[in-house]
């Protein structure tokens, strides 16, 4: 080969996998801003039940072709009390299905019609119709995966007609353990087990991949393309730190499970007459049934291991309960924040029970609360700000509108308590004398009674029970 046509071969590749990551990163964006509102109806009809959950699972990852939309969707539904965590691994469980439907359709070879393919679904996502621009959308995005895998095969096909180059990338990709490490480092990479199945299957289309070491690949892709997207939950709250642990344990077991028997199912696989490309994609399937097979029975015992491992921890400042990705459904989104609203509520009352009551003071507690509460409020308006209700049903914006007044009114009271009021009431002296003049029985009576009207009050603001109000009255 000239060095011309070398050079056209690698720049198709470079292209081809660019155009793939572009394709997934696109499919990925327009889930959560034009796709999952529409859909959030049957979202939140899936996650009433284990079946459901793993569908809904199955549904996120493949139109998204993202496991950590579905992550992130399942620790939301955990926060706001739609799933349970053993609800939210199946979802998990499903993503990891649902993440190879997608390499079916490249190994059937329809690639090569990518351009007219793009060019339908780019008129379809411009038709007045929802429903079309929905479905055009979804596939424009799925069209241009299909776009990079035909220059990636074009780059490929024309690259290892050269014989020398064929056999040095055949003698690395023929050790099942170092192709299998480049997949999962890539795949680790690139975030996107597609991507490496596309490579994979130029590879065997260029006779570049032995079928022994086409299962390698797909077990690398399959636990690579899950890393960051676990590891990640480690980082964050407590039902995302718990779900990354749930979620580590189902890929790490399912992985290291299905690696010893690898050179049985491919006997299996190609004894049934599966060619390389064949044994790619469906190979992967196999093994994330064969994951899913595993775990399944152990899920609830798995999700209550978690809860007692991973406990709480981490700054008062930081949110707990609303999630970035849940936005775009906000139903989930109204009641997330809800649940943030009743946790702020609870730090006010706190500071506000040791402003009055020096005696009660956590000296490390009751200097972190102050900033807790101002930061904490911040993040709760601001969230409140991006929920979009405006096109939802009349009970939800009633619900919204509420929250939402609420939530002016705590951020008021945020700035006054730890303002002026602060000011005031963190002087011990100042507490002391007062005391001091009221007589020690009207101080801890008038204490008393303050501290319980208090906190019905914050009560009754954030839950909005009509009980606590009139008990309040």
């Amino acid at each position: 080969m000239s060095e011309t046509e070398i050079s056209d071969s690698i720049v198709n590749i470079i292209g081809g996998l660019a155009l793939f990551l572009y394709g997934a990163q696109e499919s990925a964006r327009f889930f959560k801003h034009d796709i999952s509102g529409s859909l959030r109806e049957g979202i939140e009809k899936l996650s009433g039940s284990g079946t459901g959950s793993f569908l809904l699972g199955v549904l996120l990852a493949a139109v998204a072709q993202s496991s950590a939309i579905a992550i992130s969707f399942g620790v939301g539904f955990v926060d706001a009390g739609i799933l349970s965590l053993a609800g939210s691994l199946l979802m998990v469980m499903g993503a990891s299905l649902g993440g190879t439907l997608v390499s079916i359709f490249l190994s059937l070879n329809i690639f090569d019609y990518a351009p007219i393919l793009f060019a339908g679904a780019f008129f379809l996502s411009k038709m007045r119709n929802r429903k079309a621009r929905l479905f055009g959308g979804v596939m424009k995005s799925i069209t241009i995966i299909f776009l990079g895998m035909m220059f990636l095969k074009m780059g490929a096909v024309s690259l290892f007609e050269d014989a020398m180059f064929r056999d040095t990338v055949l003698s690395w990709s023929s050790s099942p353990l170092t192709i299998g490490t480049a997949a999962f480092t890539f795949a680790a990479v690139f975030q996107s087990r597609s991507a490496i199945i596309g490579l994979g299957i130029a590879m065997a289309l260029s006779d570049a991949l032995p079928a022994a070491s086409a299962l390698p690949v797909a077990l690398g892709a399959h636990l690579g393309s899950s890393l960051i997207a676990v590891a990640s939950g480690f980082g964050g709250r407590l039902s995302a730190r718990r779900l990354g642990f749930c979620s580590s344990v189902y890929y790490l077991t399912g992985t290291a499970a299905f690696a010893f028997l690898v050179p049985s199912a491919h006997r299996l696989l190609s004894g049934t007459g599966l060619d390389v490309v064949q044994e790619l994609v469906y190979g992967q399937i196999l093994i994330a049934l064969f994951n899913i097979a595993i775990i399944l029975p152990f899920s609830p015992l798995l999700s209550t291991l978690s809860t007692r491992l991973v406990t709480a921890s981490g700054e008062l400042e930081q949110p707990m309960y609303i999630e970035e990705e849940l936005l775009s459904v906000p139903t989930v989104a109204v009641l997330l924040l809800s649940r943030e609203m009743a946790r702020l509520s609870n730090c006010i009352e706190a500071y506000m029970q040791m402003l009055m009551i020096p005696s009660e003071r956590d000296r490390e507690l009751f200097y972190k609360l102050p900033n807790a509460i101002e930061e904490l409020s911040r993040s709760c308006q601001d969230y409140s700000y991006r929920i979009q209700a405006g096109g939802e049903g009349p009970k939800l914006q009633e619900k919204f509108a509420s929250v939402s007044r609420t939530m002016s009114i705590l951020r008021s009271m945020s700035k006054t308590l730890c303002g002026e009021i602060s000011e005031i009431l963190s002087d011990e002296a100042a507490c002391l004398t007062l005391r001091e003049r009221a007589g020690a029985k009207l101080w801890n009576e008038w204490t008393a009674l303050s501290g319980k009207i208090m906190r019905t009050s914050l009560r009754a603001f954030v839950i909005g029970e009509k009980g606590l109000i009139e008990k309040t009255g």
